[in-house]
């Protein structure tokens, strides 16, 4: 907390004995000079200050004419009395200050009491947020059209995946020639092994498949969509797939270059788009091993599965 100074205590008086009387006819102006460079003064504590007061400057002054109060002793008392004024000043413009702070702060609290607070019922009430609530609850769930057969129910054929003699994926280097079609409503007769008996399980209405030639003629494969019932068993069979389940698809040989097509070992590329798995076993067309995914193995399996099959099953997935 903020303190005034410490007010001037009252000068010590020098003993007045025999000793130290001036003796008659001597110059008291000078003695008086002499005092007052002789008599020190005190500064007073706070706890050691008289309890009386004087009232006014008229009784300040007659007491220090009472008390033949020095010069310096009486500018001293003059300079402590403007730094007291001083003080109580300053202590009444910080006190006026607060008073009106509080004030202000009391009308603030005041006036925010007077007003209304929305409720949960008024709010409730609100025709206006009560239709935008209905409106949110009643909009429709977003349904993807190929999730399942129970919203794609029209089965999959050979014109809708291989219409034509050849395919042409986007962005491929050619044309890749269609050898061979066929359509199965055994999804197990398209597969080997574990796989065909998980297939044989599991709610897949068709196969459809071709044997199909890359465009640079070194490559042959079997391409083919399998019709499951939702994307959930979709996901499920593509996971088995992974996990690395004996067994695998099936290839379809055919003339015309296709006569070799898995003697030796092949490669599977496969995917899900809804409820279908899409898949492409692929071969050296002269029946040689293919033991590694090579770079144009990989470019067949983005040609056909990724972007063949997904452009001919886009449409049902469009259809609102």
């Amino acid at each position: 907390m903020a303190h005034g100074p410490s007010p001037f205590g009252v000068p010590q008086q020098q003993s007045q004995g025999p000793g130290n009387r001036p003796e008659p006819g001597y110059d008291w102006s000078e003695y008086d000079d002499r005092a007052q460079m002789g008599a020190p003064t005190v500064r007073l504590g706070p706890d050691e200050l008289p309890p009386a007061a004087f009232a006014s400057e008229e009784e300040m002054e007659a007491h220090l004419e009472h008390i033949h109060a020095s010069r310096p002793l009486r500018r001293a008392v003059q300079r402590a009395r403007r730094r007291t004024r001083w003080w109580l000043v300053a202590l009444a413009v910080v006190s006026g200050l607060a008073v009106a702070a509080a004030c202000t702060a009391g009308a603030f609290i005041v006036l925010r009491e007077g007003e209304p607070e929305a409720s949960p019922s008024a709010a409730a009430s609100d025709p206006g947020q009560a239709s935008t609530a209905d409106e949110a609850t009643d909009a429709p769930e977003v349904v993807d059209p190929i999730a399942s057969r129970e919203t794609d129910a029209e089965p999959i054929s050979i014109e809708e995946l291989f219409g034509a003699g050849t395919i042409t994926p986007a962005g491929a280097a050619g044309a890749y020639e269609v050898l061979d079609t066929e359509e199965l409503t055994d999804c197990a007769a398209a597969a080997l092994d574990e796989l065909a008996e998980l297939l044989a399980d599991v709610d897949c209405t068709q196969t459809v498949r071709a044997t199909l030639v890359n465009p640079d003629g070194e490559y042959v494969a079997t391409a083919g969509v399998l019709n499951l019932n939702d994307a959930a068993a979709a996901a499920e069979l593509s996971a088995a797939i992974t996990e690395g389940l004996k067994g695998g698809f099936a290839v379809l040989r055919s003339d015309g270059g296709a006569e070799e097509l898995g003697r030796g070992d092949t490669q599977l590329g496969y995917n899900t788009y809804g409820h279908y798995l899409m898949y492409v076993v692929i071969g050296y067309r002269d029946g040689e091993a293919l033991e590694e995914a090579n770079d144009p193995v990989r470019t067949i399996v983005g040609d056909i599965v990724d972007v063949w099959f997904v452009d001919q099953l886009k449409p049902r997935r469009d259809i609102q």
